[in-house]
């Protein structure tokens, strides 16, 4: 169901979250060597939180524009076959053309 979904969503942007966070991290500390930078990482909260907030949010657009096509066409598709066509929108010309070829085989049936 739908709480099924939410729980797995959130669950995956907290994976990327974590993901995101140890790239930084790891890539931070690669950087700089000296034991200024490294006592700094570790202060996440007030120096490198705006850097990891734009880097999810550039994950997560860039997620956003891979996976939209993906799932507006499979939402479409299911959708597609679950509606009604509505009859307002029925082709009249090719129902008459099949009632005519029905009544067409039943005349050759009867002869």
């Amino acid at each position: 169901g739908i709480r099924a979904r939410i729980l797995e969503t959130l669950v995956m942007l907290l994976l990327l979250a974590l993901l995101i966070l140890g790239i930084v991290w790891v890539a931070s500390a690669l950087i700089d060597n000296d034991a200024a930078s490294m006592e700094s990482l570790y202060d996440l909260w007030e120096f490198y939180l705006p850097y990891l907030y734009s880097c999810i949010s550039l994950m997560g657009c860039l997620l956003l524009l891979l996976c939209t096509p993906v799932g507006l066409s499979r939402m479409f598709t299911v959708m597609g076959q679950l509606l009604v066509k509505p009859t307002i929108l029925e082709d009249l010309d090719e129902q008459v053309y099949i009632i005519t070829l029905e009544e067409e085989a039943l005349q050759r049936r009867l002869n």
